[in-house]
């Protein structure tokens, strides 16, 4: 019984190696598409990319929305290097970078808040739903038209987030 206990450890243990180094070699081409594809654009957006249920996500962060628009060839240069970097993982579902890379700017009309942390600044408007005019956090729920759910900590650094108004 231990000894089948240990193999199933040193099973689980060589997955996790395994599984890290393929992501570690995902990353490394995922960058240096993301340099080749926009070499020459200046200033240089910003790049970020995590997993969002198993499936790479990108966001690459321009400076202005006219930084944006100038980067059109760039940003379908980086679309179908992911495309072709992402597409056959194993998965049974088919890979669709258009759905996985996000392109923002920060909007002139839109205020700007300082969230508590830098993931949680990722995910508002992801997993998280910010209502600016009552100071108000949510999570969103799986279930359409259900509301989402209210918060008081951070799910990530797990500080307080600030009273509603």
């Amino acid at each position: 019984m231990t000894a089948l206990f240990s193999a199933l450890l040193l099973l689980i243990a060589a997955y996790v190696v395994f599984d890290r180094r393929r992501h570690a070699r995902l990353r490394a081409a995922c960058v240096a598409a993301f340099e080749q594809a926009y070499a020459t654009t200046s200033p240089l957006p910003t790049f970020e990319m995590s997993y969002s249920y198993g499936e790479p996500v990108f966001k690459v962060e321009f400076a202005s929305k006219e930084a944006m628009q100038a980067a059109v060839d760039a940003n379908a240069a980086f679309l179908r290097a992911i495309a072709t970097l992402c597409k056959d993982r194993g998965r049974k579902r088919q890979f669709k970078a258009q759905r996985a890379v996000f392109f923002r700017h920060p909007a002139d009309d839109e205020p700007v808040v300082a969230h508590c942390c830098d993931t949680m600044r990722a995910q508002v408007g992801r997993t998280i739903v910010y209502q600016d005019d009552m100071r108000r956090y949510a999570l969103k729920t799986s279930v359409v038209g259900t509301p989402a759910l209210p918060i008081a900590h951070c799910p990530w650094c797990g500080s307080q987030l600030p009273p509603t108004a």
